[in-house]
């Protein structure tokens, strides 16, 4: 039976590398590797984060979606560190990022919502540290 293991990568289609770069690398992203233009005047660039990737992708010609929720990818989350929400909030506005929605609770944390260039839903979320058990335990 197959058993899937991890998420690899996310691969992203973009209408403008340098945009893009520029909103992720703000988000803490490192620049791994990029190519092109080729012959057709594609590009592509791998971001990473923790050991995860991100692979975007652009060529001429393409336009952001217009659809209001199209059909693909509705959003990827990524995990943050910080002490607060407060924090991270601070640290998104000293980086020219727009929150698109949140601070909003969750079960295990907090999260907030951004739009990549491209309208990409991206959620940033804070963990809530474990709380111990009475007896001693974590996770209760």
């Amino acid at each position: 039976m197959l058993r899937l293991v991890a998420l690899d990568h996310v691969g992203l289609t973009v209408t403008d590398m340098d945009r893009s770069l520029a909103f992720y690398r703000a988000l803490g992203f490192t620049l791994l590797r990029a190519t092109g233009p080729n012959a057709e005047g594609v590009r592509s660039a791998v971001i990473q984060v923790g050991a995860q990737e991100v692979n975007l992708f652009s060529r001429p010609g393409l336009v952001p979606s217009v659809a209001a929720n199209p059909v693909g990818m509705d959003h990827f989350g990524l995990e943050v560190a910080g002490g607060s929400m407060d924090d991270v909030v601070a640290d998104l506005q000293r980086a020219g990022i727009e929150i698109a929605r949140g601070p909003v609770p969750r079960r295990d944390g907090t999260a907030l919502f951004l739009h990549d260039p491209d309208g990409v839903r991206v959620e940033l979320q804070l963990k809530s540290p474990p709380v111990a058990d009475p007896r001693g335990r974590e996770g209760a």
